[in-house]
């Protein structure tokens, strides 16, 4: 099976025991949602006047960022018209899409007036100065760009079968009409991508007197940008590899391989412009304060960018399916903890005199949260011709 095979539905059964385990977590993200909600962010949060944000802006911030594999895989495939990683368009899609949907659900429930959710998209609500406001648009606009590039994915289930006769002939029409216009939004996508990835690390450069030396900086929105970029293609990766052994298929490491050529020189370039703006602001000179936050940017470099540097220089590790799922997931963890450190770890608000750790509620509806997006990836995966390579290698 050659990389131009038609995408189809994998025939695998849905309810698995690792997907009702998966529903039982995502059960319990339900009820904590259901809590927070009825009850309200003090009583279901351990947030104070001082720390007004926790794991949930993590998981929104982190979700963002791992579904850039979406537009770069989007940027290489349709945009410069490489048509060898076309196969893995659709997968990318889907991750990208069900990423900006549940991080979505975690900034619904992050605020506290989530009803006035919708207010960006009145012209007479607009605050062109505000940082979040173009976080917001763009966020919005991107996730609804996404549902329509899924508008194929959707219509090619339907067409043709004989169960659903008039939805088919529909999706027929509804496809072929945009089908003409899908270019337009493919580089709307990436564009839009590239302006609210940059505005996430914006907003922590409204804050200098908050944000420890060690990741506060000028070209905060940069770095935010330039990690975006690095980690997409190794979230591709972990997401292919992975999806293939609870499919039962085999990783379709001809292109994997390929693509993983192009992560150590995404890694290089953001370390170069990390460790060259840590010496040009001297922000070294705190790596010996022996402090938390010292060593979780110790951690940070070494474990998201070094290592995961060094392994992908090496043939061996980009033809192997478990060293180079170790490498992507590497990378994954190192723009995951950066995220984690720069919106919580790194953040000492001024005269701290309270603490911050999250409550069950939050625990349970990150948990439930990550555990409902696999469930509806194997969901998608198994009703929608997403993936290329049907072949059985191992029980599901």
């Amino acid at each position: 099976m050659n990389v131009h095979d038609r995408a189809v539905p994998v025939d695998r059964r849905l309810l698995t025991p690792g997907v009702r385990f998966l529903l039982v977590l995502a059960g319990a993200g339900v009820l904590a949602g259901l809590y927070r909600f009825l009850f309200g962010l003090e009583a279901s949060t351990n947030l104070n006047q001082q720390y007004p944000w926790g794991i949930w802006i993590i998981g929104d911030v982190s979700l963002i960022a791992l579904a850039a594999g979406g537009f770069t895989t989007a940027a290489i495939a349709h945009v410069f018209h490489h048509q060898h990683y076309h196969a893995l368009a659709r997968p990318a899609l889907v991750v990208a899409l069900l990423g900006y949907t549940f991080a979505c659900i975690l900034l619904a429930a992050d605020l506290g007036r989530y009803y006035n959710i919708w207010h960006p998209i009145l012209p007479n609500m607009w605050q062109g100065n505000s940082a979040l406001f173009e976080v917001g648009m763009c966020v919005m606009c991107y996730l609804t760009v996404l549902y329509i590039e899924f508008i194929p994915v959707f219509c090619e289930r339907f067409i043709g079968d004989p169960a659903w006769p008039r939805l088919g002939r529909i999706c027929s029409a509804v496809n072929c009409f945009v089908g003409k216009t899908m270019f337009l939004f493919l580089i709307l996508g990436v564009a839009i991508s590239c302006l609210h990835q940059s505005s996430l690390g914006h907003v922590m450069v409204l804050a200098p007197s908050k944000l420890h030396p060690l990741w506060y900086t000028p070209i905060l929105s940069l770095l935010f940008l330039m990690s975006a970029i690095m980690v997409g293609f190794p979230t591709v990766i972990f997401a292919s590899i992975c999806g293939s052994w609870a499919l039962g298929l085999r990783p379709q490491m001809h292109m994997l391989g390929c693509l993983a050529k192009y992560v150590p020189f995404l890694l290089s370039v953001y370390l170069a412009f990390k460790i060259g703006d840590m010496f040009i602001r001297r922000s070294f000179v705190h790596l010996s304060e022996g402090s938390l936050q010292s060593a979780m940017f110790v951690l940070e470099m070494i474990a998201g960018l070094i290592v995961p540097f060094v392994m992908t220089l090496f043939p061996k590790v980009r033809s192997s399916p478990h060293l180079l799922c170790a490498a992507a997931g590497l990378v994954m963890f190192g723009v995951i903890l950066n995220r984690t450190n720069v919106y919580l770890v790194g953040y000492q608000p001024v005269n701290v005199t309270e603490v911050y750790f999250p409550s069950l509620a939050e625990w349970g509806l990150t948990i439930g949260a990550a555990a409902a997006l696999c469930v509806c990836w194997r969901a998608i995966v198994t009703y929608f011709p997403v993936l290329t390579q049907p072949r059985l290698v191992a029980t599901a």
